[in-house]
């Protein structure tokens, strides 16, 4: 059961907890977290260049609780945006692939890795760990091979596992195991994961 945070006001009264932890905290209890996690686990999938784990992570710091669910949302999500996109590259394989490789970080060099790599059809050829190549160029190279779609949707759930769960079981513990400092230092803790990101991305797209 989720615990939400407090505060006791002057008239001894317990009000709900105030600062932007304590908001992402009641926004991930609700129907807006998972919605989130999993629409922009959709459009990343498809087309979108920043992957879900920007919203994920801080809404798993602020609720750790809610872990589980909202990994459920991204990987539901992750696996509805690769049905499109295979479906749009069975239909348009040119246009799809212009796409594709229109979009920063990406180009035909890496989509010929991912299709020597799905080649064989095993879903834990496109397994892994920390940042590497998208999970779309993955599926348009998968659509495009001799697999079977059964076996991509297994890829996806084993890649959206070992790429975005061992950071989700960091930010759960900690979120989990050191509340109060999270919510005492919740500045330094923002600036330093935009921080994160913003380093993590200005090195992929160098």
């Amino acid at each position: 059961m989720l615990e939400h945070h407090t505060a006791v006001d002057s008239t001894g009264a317990s009000t709900p907890a105030q600062g932007a932890i304590a908001q992402l905290e009641r926004f991930a209890a609700g129907r807006g977290g998972p919605m989130l996690v999993g629409l922009w686990a959709f459009g990343e999938a498809i087309v979108l260049p920043v992957v879900p784990d920007v919203a994920l992570g801080l809404l798993v710091l602020a609720a750790p609780r809610r872990a589980a669910i909202l990994f459920a949302a991204l990987v539901a999500g992750s696996l509805a945006g690769t049905a499109v996109l295979y479906g749009w590259v069975l239909a348009a394989p040119d246009a799809a692939t212009s796409m594709i490789l229109a979009l920063p970080g990406i180009d035909g060099a890496m989509l010929d890795g991912a299709r020597a790599a799905v080649a064989t059809g095993d879903p834990f050829a496109i397994a892994l760990f920390g940042p590497g190549t998208p999970l779309k160029v993955d599926s348009l190279a998968w659509a495009t091979g001799p697999a079977s779609p059964l076996a991509l949707a297994l890829g996806v759930v084993v890649n959206r596992v070992t790429r975005v769960g061992p950071g989700l079981v960091v930010v759960a513990l900690l979120g989990r195991f050191a509340p109060g400092l999270v919510r005492r230092q919740e500045r330094l803790v923002l600036v330093a994961y935009a921080t994160f990101w913003v380093a993590l991305y200005a090195l992929y797209l160098s």
